[in-house]
């Protein structure tokens, strides 16, 4: 998929190689395509979507537009990759919020604060400017 950022085509959904691909009735091959607009459900009701995917060089999530913004409601399926994700954090643009895994670390502490310094100080250049 394109990232958002560099406009490269460079963040994979992991599929299998075309090799192993064995299309049936019940488990069709999958592609990028597929992999991208799949939506269904586990056994237990959870959320299969590619959001759940492995992703190679960058992060593919749909996000929702919430109240207040032209795009209400629609749900849009987005790529950035990992060199644009390093680059937009050092720069405020985009904003570290934590780590899923490791929520009680030193480390994520350290790098959500971090991000706040950042925001604050390009928030505060752009009201000077």
């Amino acid at each position: 998929m394109y990232c958002i950022c560099c406009k490269k085509n460079n963040v994979i959904p992991n599929t299998p190689p075309i090799s192993s691909k064995i299309t049936t009735e019940d488990s069709p091959p999958q592609h990028e395509e597929d992999i991208l607009w799949k939506d269904s459900k586990r056994p237990d009701g959870s959320l299969v979507n590619v959001c759940n995917e492995i992703i190679d060089n960058g992060i593919i999530h749909i996000i929702d537009a919430g109240y207040g913004s032209r795009h209400d409601g629609d749900q849009i399926v987005i790529a950035i990759c990992d060199d644009c994700i390093k680059e937009n954090l050092e720069d405020a643009t985009i904003l570290y919020w934590g780590n899923y895994m490791y929520s009680n670390t030193g480390f994520v502490y350290e790098e959500v604060e971090k991000s706040k310094q950042k925001y604050r100080r390009r928030k505060n250049l752009d009201d000077i400017v």
